[in-house]
């Protein structure tokens, strides 16, 4: 998420808890809700609403993708590319107001850290009293509570820290205090102990270090303090039966308080929250039980739809689109320089680096292809900034955009400085290879191979089937093609260079399905091209035609054992469209669909779904033995690879 829907969500979280804990304040005091135990739960289910309020709560989408993909509709969207601050002079605001915060969040979490070293530092050096005094041990035996009392030079009012080994640290004043005033000051303190609320202390100003800067949680916090204080108050009052000596110990360490020290523990006083503890003990709060669970639940069911209509009025928005990416208007600042504009050919020649938009799996599914228009602005680095949709079928505009969005271009120059330029950008997306191209298509090298050379990379062959008329008129001979290959090792395109018009389409339908080793040029695959020459030959009586010598060498797919009837023919189709279909091809066109109509199931399949320690994708490799059911056969081994499990490798052929 960026700097600015992080701000942006913040002030709107700020906002929500600002209104709950406003309206939690205001309905605790119309409904008099001034039992300190059931106050103390309020004000602590309203601090955590308010802390877990992000997670409780639906997030925004933006709409930008959602009219992107409506269906079947072009749409003129424009998307702008967030502002480089490299090379601008644009104060960063939104960086330093989330480094603020973060700091802020930092140092308040530090000064925790500190305090508990101070405590520690506390207990160091002050002095063990054991046994304590007579009347702290009075008080430990009411209370239940036996802590390690300690006598402090540094400290004015009573401190409680500890889970596991709690201690209580008293003000080196306290022995020449009246036993009324020491018994009133344990009794507090052990309290403490006994409910274990250092604990809660602690982990209270941890969690509401993030909002240092919200006011609503310190409310919240402070609120929490004093319920915590009159509910042990109370206590106090219940164990000793003493109201005066105990205000008397209040006052008195009200007026011993010289300077306030921070430290993470429950202290005996605060000093903001004296008059109203006084007023707490003096008053007595009498109300129903039937009254406060009444108020309690009515003030939470106003409070819950408070919070819904919180959230409503002021949402949260998820990062739903890239963070370089936002969806306004705003033209991108390229200084006081207007944008030149220059013809799509010029542009594209100095284009340095180009991503190939994916093919959408939903619109190759659809069979949705065609070109994306797109309007782009282009800054003095040569980084695209600003991407206006002209034309496009929703389903690919997405796509496209996430490609053209990377590329990057020499700048433009005049009268030797650097200017914005404006152009247009075509992407081609077309189904006849089953990926995606661009218009202006920044393709692999080409090289032209020998027919024997491209004949030792072929790994998978379909013979052409002789045309029944022309075997009926006597028509023979050969078709020449030139064949280019892609770096998958697909036949892209044939180009017819001589044959019979009766032969040429039966030898076109086989030549397309065939499949070669991917061509390397220093580790990297690429493209090739060479001559295909395909024989019909009508001596040999066969429906199949045989390659000329030059492909001799190249690992052809034999015939099936035996005469397949059309009902165990059927059969083979009817498997291999239900077991090995892919995304964009029926079973019986895949690569393993065509090996198995061809020969059948395979004697032995290794499965690999997840690769090996060699490969991280997924393979299977499939073996045949006695291919063709002669003992002079050899055996076939063929290695699918990837999710459409291509055929890359095979070893072995029959004779």
């Amino acid at each position: 998420m960026n700097p600015s829907i992080y701000l942006t969500n913040l002030f709107a979280y700020s906002l929500q808890v600002g209104v709950l804990a406003g309206i939690g304040t205001l309905l605790a005091r119309a409904f008099r809700i001034r039992h300190p135990g059931t106050l103390l739960l309020h004000w602590r289910l309203l601090l955590a609403v308010c802390l877990v309020l992000p997670a409780i709560q639906p997030w925004n989408r933006p709409a930008d993708h959602e009219l992107l993909l409506t269906p079947h509709k072009t749409t003129r969207v424009q998307i702008t590319l967030g502002p480089t601050f490299g090379g601008s002079d644009r104060f960063p605001a939104y960086e330093l107001l989330a480094w603020i915060l973060a700091s802020g969040a930092g140092l308040r979490c530090t000064w925790l850290i500190l305090g508990l070293f101070r405590l520690g530092h506390y207990r160091r050096t002050a002095r063990f009293l054991d046994p304590p005094p007579p009347t702290v041990q009075e008080i430990q035996e009411k209370v239940g509570v036996a802590p390690r009392v300690y006598l402090s030079a540094e400290l004015d009012s009573p401190v409680t820290f500890g889970m596991r080994r709690p201690v209580m640290l008293l003000p080196s004043s306290f022995p020449e205090m009246q036993p009324s005033l020491q018994k009133a000051i344990a009794c507090h303190e052990l309290w403490h102990i006994r409910r274990g609320d250092w604990i809660f202390t602690f982990l209270e100003g941890f969690l509401a270090a993030p909002f240092w800067f919200h006011p609503a949680v310190w409310w919240l916090l402070d609120r929490i303090q004093l319920c915590r204080e009159q509910v042990v108050d109370r206590l106090v009052l219940k164990t000793t039966q003493e109201r005066k000596p105990y205000l008397e110990a209040l006052l008195q360490t009200a007026l011993a308080q010289a300077h306030p020290k921070f430290t993470p523990a429950t202290l005996f006083l605060s000093r903001h929250h004296l008059t109203e503890r006084v007023v707490s003990i003096l008053k007595e709060v009498s109300m129903s039980k039937t009254r406060l669970i009444a108020s309690l639940v009515t003030a939470w069911l106003v409070l819950f739809l408070t919070g819904k209509l919180a959230v409503q009025v002021f949402p949260l928005e998820s990062a739903g689109a890239p963070e370089s990416q936002s969806t306004t208007a705003a033209q991108p600042d390229n200084g006081s320089r207007k944008a030149v504009v220059v013809p799509q050919e010029l542009l594209s020649k100095r284009r340095v680096h180009q991503v190939k938009p994916t093919y959408p799996p939903e619109a190759k599914q659809l069979g949705i292809q065609g070109e994306v228009l797109l309007e782009i602005s282009v800054n003095q680095k040569g980084e695209v900034e600003n991407i206006s949709v002209t034309k496009g079928h929703p389903l690919l505009v997405l796509s496209a955009l996430e490609a053209v969005k990377q590329w990057k271009y020499m700048p433009y120059v005049v009268d030797g400085a650097a200017v914005p330029v404006s152009s247009t950008v075509s992407v081609n997306f077309t189904l006849q290879d089953s990926i995606a191209g661009t218009l202006e298509k920044s393709q692999s090298p080409l090289i032209r191979l020998h027919s024997e050379a491209m004949a030792t990379n072929l790994i998978y062959r379909v013979e052409p089937i002789y045309p029944l008329e022309a075997k009926q008129k006597g028509i023979a001979g050969e078709v020449v093609f030139e064949v280019t290959i892609n770096e998958q090792g697909e036949v892209s395109d044939v180009q017819v260079l001589s044959g019979n018009a009766m032969l040429v389409s039966a030898a076109y339908e086989a030549v397309r399905q065939w499949r070669y080793t991917p061509v390397l040029l220093n580790g990297d695959p690429i493209r090739a091209k060479a001559t295909v020459t395909i024989q019909f030959e009508l001596e040999k009586d066969k429906p199949a035609a045989s390659a000329s010598p030059q492909d001799s060498g190249s690992p052809a797919i034999p015939n099936p054992p035996g005469d397949v009837t059309p009902q165990e023919h059927s059969r083979r189709i009817a498997i291999a469209n239900g077991r090995f279909a892919a995304s964009d091809k029926s079973g019986s066109q895949t690569d393993r669909g065509r090996i198995y109509l061809t020969w059948g199931p395979p004697d032995e399949i290794e499965f690999h779904p997840s690769g090996d320690a060699a490969k991280a994708y997924p393979f299977q490799i499939w073996r045949y033995r006695n291919l063709g059911g002669r003992p002079d056969q050899r055996d076939v081994q063929l290695e699918f690879v990837g999710t459409d499990y291509k055929l890359v490798r095979r070893e072995g052929a029959a004779r």
